[in-house]
């Protein structure tokens, strides 16, 4: 349990909430286009929860990212990120029972979103 998707197209980014996730015992993976996601979510059915921003640059939305994964999943935790997107435009585009963090988070503000839907490796 704990397989975490990151999506996020700042490498640093990614690479930041992978270290936050990795400390608290999850298992991530982290990728930067929506090709590379969208790759992923088709090849690993196992996931516990994903985690990405909305703004992707080009191609799709973290939006269509997460309605693509929840076709197969629909349980699947969702946390969206972003610094541009407005809260507003995630309660319209966001799928069903999914959290928003505002970038620039609190290491403990992103911990505490995913801790309260899906429980660390053992």
């Amino acid at each position: 349990m704990g397989r975490v998707l990151i999506v996020d197209d700042d490498r640093q980014v990614c690479t930041l909430i992978s270290d936050i996730l990795a400390d608290a015992g999850f298992e991530t993976r982290c990728v930067q286009t929506d090709r590379e996601a969208y790759e992923f979510l088709a090849s690993r059915p196992g996931l516990n929860a994903l985690i990405l921003d909305v703004n992707l640059g080009a191609g799709t939305t973290g939006y269509d990212i997460a309605r693509f994964a929840r076709q197969a999943m629909p349980t699947l935790p969702v946390i969206y990120v972003s610094g541009e997107a407005p809260e507003a435009s995630f309660k319209a585009f966001g799928v069903p029972d999914s959290q928003f963090v505002a970038k620039p988070f609190k290491p403990d503000e992103l911990l505490a979103a995913i801790q309260a839907r899906v429980a660390p490796c053992a």
